[in-house]
């Protein structure tokens, strides 16, 4: 009997399956895609079954608000706090971390709540979810687990509690600032979206237990929530797993909160324009917010188009807004972030950061003086030759953060790219669409769990609060993505010119400047500081109050008895799904450039990945300091090739020297692959890297029909770019405004401090790479780029990036890393590499040797390279093991950096790890 036939079965099958595509040649190729209801109740259970190690749980509840004190916000904590049938805090990550996971985790959104897991098996997704249920559906909501999880105040008058802690550190900030201006103009007056989900410090002092207690009886029923899984499941885990979930976790007392959200928009003649502070401890940049309201979360194909539109305008340095606001001498922002975001309706938010505020100080400051001057005479420097490009893009500086200006900027950049027909380009857009496509493939090759589960989460919203809807349990409106990319990929250029006139030009845009304020934070603490005057005030007995909070505390301890540990659940490993795969390490007989070892990895996958790892311990400290700016330029500057090379598709050598420029670069390289980096070491962060910062890494991923192209273009750009003053000057001029970006987050600049404190330099060499590209270093030095690239002086800046590509290029010991698609020779992929190099090295070879009378800077760097500790030493893996940490028994660091713009504190610890392979 099917399960849709009987009714004992506490889930039944709903609708048919349908299939999630992956994005591969073949259209039907996917995940399929199950729908169970139960049958007491609107919960649904969605299993999307992907062959993956990972599997993932998450369960949705549509939640909103009506004021700001934060409600969904504190269920998302007082969950873990302990459930009927499982009392004990802790209980829940205990059991997750004995089940192959990291643990739980929850996000509150402005229209849903989410719970989620990742755990390593089906096993373990079957221990926890009858649990995790019944944490999320019958949680304790005790009185003194509100007093630690939401808001208490000591005897002191000092306000704490979790959530209105994590809030204090946000609702001031530039972030969640400017989106709530931006919703607050958005939405009419008292739509959910116009309210602080997370709570606003005021609201939450004045929160009750019982309060949340309403809230959760009305929104958390087993009516409203949705569970999604992803994972390797077997044809029988709905009834091995499902049917045996305790029916009484799932009850529902008949609350269904399916309410439609008005979403009509705001008076004509409201507000369009905010000006929105911010603390910071410097003025030296702001950012500047867009938004226009969008279609219907129902209508996918507009949705896929815009995020296609915005991609085409603002994605790589060759883009138009990019090439408007970024890629120049002055920069208006040093970088553009854009998207489509889930919401009734959506909304297409287009957002500057690194805006140079300080350009308009300074202007009000020249006008103070000017108009106070004596006689008005000219300057001196009216004719004084400078530089006619960064005088003309100067002018618009000083009015970037008054009303409409920056507007009006951005707007005449988009009515440019609408007049002109994208540059003239009919097939621009349908070039960005295939780029599209190829992005989203790889991501479902990478992490179709995330990539689902996001679409899935905006089904369910609308589902539950979209008027047209009705609630009718629609889901799986994003599974064929693919064939609607490929539709939009056929449209006319009227189509999306069309959508550019409806959705950026015909309505105007709601519009934000975020100005930096260095008094803010001192005037934010005053009034802290007040409130908790006014508390002490209010407390009849300190000792009585400091005593209750301290049982709280006591009481939400985790303190798992011996009992309750012996009922956790451990699935078997050896059950664990495993990636198929074939890895093989390959050392040359004959060095392809640096590189003597090749490690080949055979995957399931469409698009081939090419890295280059170079050791850099030829590099001097004078020349580290150079990296940064180095790996930054390297796939965004000019190239200059050689006659006898081949260029681009071109099947024919080049008869001359060709110069192809940056823009060009750039836009190739978006259409050939899927990604690319230049960076020291692995998992770089542009001011640090988490592993390897001892190794150069270069690398691309493409279609495996464009691996030849590509590794021609990856030899020709680290042998043959070409680095300009002007390119010189914008980047380093964007490098300063993400550094001021660093500074204001506590979490980036604790992360520096620390990383600076806890390395021990070696003794006979340079320092490591880690601390030659930190911004403790990189801030003085980009300043004195950036001065000597205004002034034309860039020569010696030059010479050094290129003795870091001959350093580079004739490197040893380093690796290759070559992944190929099952069943494709790797040798074939090696081969054409080799090719690819030797051809370019050459040319480059002959080009160095004229240049420098037959030595390379190579020679010159191999005086002091024997100086310092050989690299190699541990079989084929070309960096040395070194003990970095400090001894910190007998010389512990503590530092204490204040910041005035910060209004929590973050606090982080360093321990030494030893670790056995």
């Amino acid at each position: 009997m099917s399960l849709s036939q009987g009714t004992s079965q506490l889930f039944v099958k709903e609708g048919n399956d349908f299939v999630y595509q992956k994005g591969t040649s073949n259209p039907d190729d996917g995940y399929k895609t199950s729908v169970y209801r139960h049958r007491d109740s609107e919960m649904r259970v969605v299993i999307c079954r992907i062959p993956r190690p990972v599997c993932t749980l998450h369960i949705y509840v549509p939640t909103i608000a009506n004021n700001n004190k934060g409600l969904p916000h504190t269920l998302e904590h007082l969950i873990f706090c302990g459930s009927k049938r499982h009392p004990d805090r802790g209980y829940l990550d205990a059991l997750a971390v004995c089940n192959f996971s990291q643990g739980t985790n929850a996000w509150t959104a402005v229209d849903h709540t989410c719970y989620t897991l990742t755990a390593s098996s089906e096993q373990a997704v079957a221990n926890l979810l009858p649990v995790y249920l019944d944490h999320v559906l019958n949680p304790l909501l005790r009185d003194q687990q509100f007093v630690t999880e939401v808001y208490h105040y000591d005897e002191n008058g000092k306000e704490q509690g979790v959530v209105f802690s994590e809030m204090s550190s946000r609702e001031n900030d530039e972030y969640d600032l400017a989106s709530g201006h931006i919703n607050n103009m958005m939405y009419p007056a008292k739509n959910p979206y116009t309210f602080e989900t997370g709570g606003r410090t005021p609201d939450i002092a004045t929160l009750t237990n019982q309060e949340i207690i309403d809230y959760h009886r009305k929104y958390y029923d087993a009516n409203n929530i949705t569970v999604v899984m992803t994972g390797a499941f077997g044809d029988d885990f709905e009834e091995t797993v499902l049917q045996k979930i305790p029916a009484e976790i799932l009850e529902s007392n008949g609350c269904n909160s399916r309410t439609p959200i008005d979403c009509s928009a705001p008076p004509k003649d409201g507000p369009r324009f905010e000006t929105v502070h911010f603390p910071s401890s410097d003025a030296d940049v702001g950012s500047v917010w867009f938004a226009w309201r969008g279609p219907m979360p129902g209508d996918a194909e507009t949705k896929l188009a815009l995020k296609i539109l915005l991609d085409y305008l603002a994605e790589n340095p060759s883009s138009p807004l990019n090439q408007r606001f970024v890629e120049r001498s002055s920069p208006l922002a040093n970088s553009i972030s854009f998207s489509v975001d889930n919401g009734v309706p959506l909304t297409i938010n287009v957002q500057f950061f690194g805006v140079p505020y300080a350009s308009a100080q300074d202007a009000d400051s020249a006008a103070s003086v000017s108009e106070s001057g004596s006689d008005g005479a000219e300057s001196d420097d009216a004719d004084s030759g400078s530089e006619s490009n960064g005088a003309e893009e100067d002018k618009d500086a000083p009015h970037l953060f008054e009303e409409r200006y920056y507007e009006d900027l951005l707007l005449e950049e988009i009515k440019r790219v609408y007049d002109s027909g994208f540059d003239g380009d009919a097939e621009a857009l349908a070039k960005a669409t295939k780029r599209m496509r190829q992005t989203m493939a790889v991501d479902m090759e990478n992490q179709p769990e995330e990539i689902i589960q996001d679409t899935l989460c905006a089904d369910i919203v609308a589902n539950h609060f979209l008027p047209a809807s009705k609630g009718a349990f629609t889901i799986g409106t994003c599974s064929r993505t693919f064939d609607t990319l490929d539709r939009l990929a056929k449209k006319p250029v009227g189509y999306w010119l069309g959508l550019v006139k409806t959705w950026l030009l015909d309505q105007k845009p709601y519009h934000v400047v975020m100005v930096p304020d260095e008094k803010m934070g001192e005037r934010l603490e005053a009034k802290r500081k007040e409130i908790e005057l006014a508390n002490v005030a209010r407390i009849a007995d300190k000792e009585a109050h400091a005593k209750a909070i301290a049982q709280a505390i006591d009481s939400n301890k985790v303190n798992l008895s011996d009992e309750v540990k012996s009922t956790v659940s451990v699935p078997d490993a050896s059950l664990i799904v495993t990636l198929p795969h074939t890895q093989t390490l390959i050392t040359l007989d004959k060095p392809i450039g640096p590189a003597s070892v090749v490690q080949s990895i055979e995957c399931d996958s469409e698009f081939p990945y090419l890295s280059l790892h170079i050791p850099i311990d030829t590099l001097s400290d004078p020349l580290r300091a150079y990296l940064v700016l180095f790996q930054e330029l390297l796939f965004s500057s000019d190239l200059e090739l050689p006659a006898g090379l081949v260029y681009g598709t071109d099947e024919q050598p080049l008869s001359e020297n060709k110069h192809i420029g940056y823009v060009a670069v750039d836009s190739c390289l978006a259409d050939i692959t899927t990604s690319k980096s230049a960076s020291v070491g692995a998992d770089n962060d542009v001011f640090s890297c988490s592993q390897m910062d001892e190794v150069f890494l270069m690398s691309m991923r493409m279609y495996d029909s464009n691996y030849g192209i590509c590794a021609r273009w990856f030899t020709q750009i680290l042998m043959f770019s070409r680095f300009t003053s002007e390119r010189i000057l914008s980047v380093a001029q964007n490098l300063l405004s993400t550094i001021s970006g660093i500074k204001r987050d506590e979490f980036s600049l604790s992360n520096a401090i620390m990383l600076h404190y806890d390395t021990k330099q070696r003794p006979n060499g340079p320092r490591w790479g880690n601390s030659h590209i930190s911004i403790f270093e990189q801030e003085a030095f980009l300043k004195n780029i950036a001065q000597q690239a205004k002034s034309g002086k860039v020569a010696d800046i030059v010479g050094s990036l290129n003795r870091i590509r001959d350093a580079l290029i004739h490197g040893n010991k380093a690796f290759l890393a070559v992944s190929t698609p099952i069943g494709k020779s790797p040798q074939t992929y090696i081969e054409e590499y080799s090719r690819q190099w030797n051809a370019c090295y050459e040319k480059y070879s002959a080009n160095k040797g004229s240049e420098t009378n037959g030595k390379s800077t190579i020679d010159a760097l191999s005086e002091s390279a024997g100086k310092y500790p050989a690299f190699g030493s541990n079989g084929v893996f070309p960096i040395e093991f070194a003990t970095r940490m400090p001894d910190l028994e007998k010389n512990p660091v503590q530092v204490h950096f204040p910041l005035a713009s910060v209004l929590s504190s973050c606090v982080q610890m360093r321990m030494k790890n030893h670790i056995c392979c």
